[in-house]
């Protein structure tokens, strides 16, 4: 009996970001990037024939049978997407041997990443057969383990980081440093890559060490109705290759699309903000770092001042796939970015600007019912006080959740909604135009964190001082509250994204 499995990396935000050294989350992406790779390498190494993505160039199922029942195969890559690879088995004895040769390679070579790989029988009716897949992968993430595989004696020495005990000594400049056997194994292959890209040794030292440009930015993006687009492309079809064919066809344009242009425009806005400050030509503060390119997601870090310009270049990248090549799908994704101080813990950092995203720029194209909207928006949070967590708690605390007007659509809108960035953004001319001073704009922000009749009061002054200026914003944000939240969160990223000569 044919064996239909999925193989993924549990936890991989996790393996990657436990490090708060840019090298290490660097070796990190770059393990989890070649596990694929590994596997069929390893499965090789059992003996088995197999068929690599890249080798194949259309899926027809009849032949893949008689390649099975002629021993000539024993295991097919169907496609790779969103972090998993699912692939096709002559038998569940070849999946289980396969499995076992790949588990212990990485346990005994990739330290703290954790492979997890289900599978059901293969019925020759792809609908019936993936259902039943993703039945068994929801029951075995439940089942497994969600983080790290090492565990330590009491007696041990450990890191208080990843709660793994040190195994080693190295050299860091010129002092012994204790490293955990995952740690030391992903800076090893980050080092490497350092060596050709000087980028990560610059990255690694801002986020390590405070100084002029220690504020910086993680952004996590998500596409949006991903698994609505599968479920309407796949929808009324049963049969392997026509499916499979789709997938992959789906796969591949949905990588074009978020990673590959994406990643393009990324490089575009760089080259751009170099341009517009010359002074600035050799200066570090155009870097960013890619740490997570796989499917619709990317994360990558950068310094604080360019955070928005990077987010905006790759959300409308996105959104405009379609108009570019004529796609059968329309794309769209959500960003969440946490601003925060280079020696704060990054993986607390990543983990605000996942929340960001997830549970607050992606509500807005959740619509809970058949309609798909297409927007891209945006959330941000900046650490002031070393506070982590929950991110809707932290602000519910703080009392900055009544004040602000966050999340903001940046792409999808006619521009006219309340919420629009371009709404922000004209609020920030309005404030250049007449002069308003940044103590001011300040000032009414600190205001509506007591209360936003507090702000209110605060506005009404500065409108008198400003003659002109009551009448154009009240114009452009008829809602006067809305106007106080947009002032709110212009205030907290003024000196960051607003102010001249950032």
């Amino acid at each position: 009996m044919y064996i239909l499995a999925q193989y993924t990396i549990r936890s991989k935000q996790e393996y990657i970001f436990r490090s708060n050294r840019m090298a290490e989350m660097i070796g990190a992406s770059d393990h989890i990037s070649k596990s694929w790779e590994i596997l069929f390498e390893q499965a090789e190494k059992t003996g088995k024939k197999v068929r690599r993505l890249s080798e194949q160039k259309r899926f027809d199922i009849d032949e893949v049978k008689a390649a099975f029942k002629n021993h000539a195969l024993h295991m097919v890559d169907l496609f790779q997407g969103g972090g998993n690879d699912t692939v096709l088995f002559d038998s569940k004895e070849s999946y289980l041997e396969v499995n076992r040769q790949f588990s212990y390679y990485l346990m005994k070579n990739y330290p703290g990443m954790i492979p997890m790989a289900v599978c059901c029988e293969y019925t020759g009716d792809y609908q019936k057969d993936y259902k039943r897949l993703m039945e068994e992968a929801d029951r075995e993430k439940n089942r497994m383990i969600s983080g790290q595989s090492s565990f330590i004696l009491p007696f041990s020495m450990m890191d208080r980081t990843s709660f793994q005990p040190y195994s080693r000594v190295i050299s860091y400049e010129g002092r012994p440093v204790r490293i955990t056997e995952e740690g030391y194994v992903k800076r090893k292959r980050g080092q490497e890559i350092s060596k050709e890209d000087p980028t990560v040794k610059i990255l690694d030292d801002m986020i390590t060490k405070k100084g002029e440009e220690s504020l910086l930015a993680v952004i996590h993006g998500d596409g949006n109705n991903m698994g609505v687009k599968i479920s309407r492309m796949l929808e009324n079809v049963q049969d392997y290759n026509t499916c499979i064919e789709k997938m992959r066809q789906f796969t591949a344009d949905t990588r074009r699309a978020f990673v590959e242009e994406g990643i393009q425009a990324m490089k575009q806005c760089q080259e751009r903000l170099r341009e517009e400050n010359p002074d600035l030509q050799n200066s570090s503060r155009f870097l960013y770092r890619i740490l997570i390119a796989e499917g619709d997601d990317l994360t990558f870090v950068c310094n604080a001042r360019f955070a928005m310009d990077y987010a905006k270049a790759y959300l409308k990248s996105v959104q405009n796939f379609h108009k570019r090549h004529g796609s059968d799908w329309r794309y769209s994704s959500c960003v969440g970015i946490c601003i925060f101080h280079s020696h704060y813990p990054f993986s607390r950092a990543y983990s605000m600007a996942e929340q960001a995203c997830s549970d607050s720029a992606k509500e807005r194209v959740h619509t809970g019912g058949k309609e798909v909207r297409e927007e891209g928006w945006v959330d941000f949070h900046y650490i002031h006080n070393g506070i982590g967590g929950d991110l809707s708690e932290v602000r519910r605390k703080q009392g900055t959740d009544r004040c602000m007007a966050r999340p903001w659509r940046v792409t999808g809108g006619n521009g006219t909604g309340e919420n629009d960035y371009g709404k922000l953004e004209k609020l920030n001319e309005l404030f250049i135009k007449y002069q308003v001073s940044r103590g001011d704009i300040k000032t009414i922000g600190n205001e509506c964190e007591n209360r936003l009749s507090d702000g209110k009061q605060e506005l009404i002054r500065i409108y008198g001082h400003h003659g002109g200026l009551q009448k154009e914003a009240e114009a452009e944000f008829p809602n006067q509250n809305q106007l106080l939240k947009s002032v709110y969160d212009l205030s907290e990223v003024y000196d960051l994204w607003f102010k001249e000569g950032r």
